[in-house]
């Protein structure tokens, strides 16, 4: 003999439930990273971290293993001159205790998985730092470059005028 026939109303509620609760095991699966793009959990906005690894003058791997790509800088890659003294100086910024990370909320992360965001060190924004020291150039890459963007480009002009780093004689 067959089970108890629910009522059309109760079987429509069942199955409603049952939908729900895949679709929410599912959409909390893509919130831990198991979604198409390789995504991951959203980052939280603004947290301190620690840099475990300063990869270049514009990139750093946090403690916990998230790769951060500064926003709205661009230091100069490893066959460009300066690539060094912009690594060293990031190090010098970053390397030693604790940072605070502000990542762009209209785009966390880059193509590449990084997130996007701006450092700062005891209240010193770190990017606008490489630039003043003119070992870096403004970069401006919609949404999020445009956020510092005009008090960053009054850094980098300050730094050409100075003739500091990719500015001096050569770079003007």
């Amino acid at each position: 003999m067959a089970g108890p026939v629910l009522p059309a109303r109760r079987r429509a509620l069942r199955s409603l439930l049952t939908v729900s609760v895949a679709a929410l095991a599912v959409f909390a699966g893509f919130w831990r990273g198991g979604g198409p793009g390789g995504g991951t959990e959203p980052p939280p906005y603004v947290f301190t971290a620690r840099v475990a690894w300063v990869i270049d003058g514009d990139t750093v791997e946090l403690d916990d293993g998230r790769r951060l790509r500064y926003v709205g800088i661009d230091t100069p890659e490893r066959d460009e001159p300066f690539c060094n003294a912009a690594r060293r100086a990031n190090i010098e910024l970053v390397g030693r205790g604790e940072v605070l990370v502000q990542v762009c909320r209209d785009e966390p992360r880059d193509k590449y998985g990084r997130l996007l965001g701006w450092v700062s060190v005891d209240g010193l924004d770190v990017g606008a730092e490489l630039l003043g020291r003119g070992l870096a150039r403004t970069l401006v890459i919609p949404p999020c470059g445009l956020e510092r963007a005009g008090r960053y480009a009054a850094v980098e002009s300050g730094a050409r005028s100075a003739g500091l780093g990719l500015w001096a004689s050569s770079g003007r």
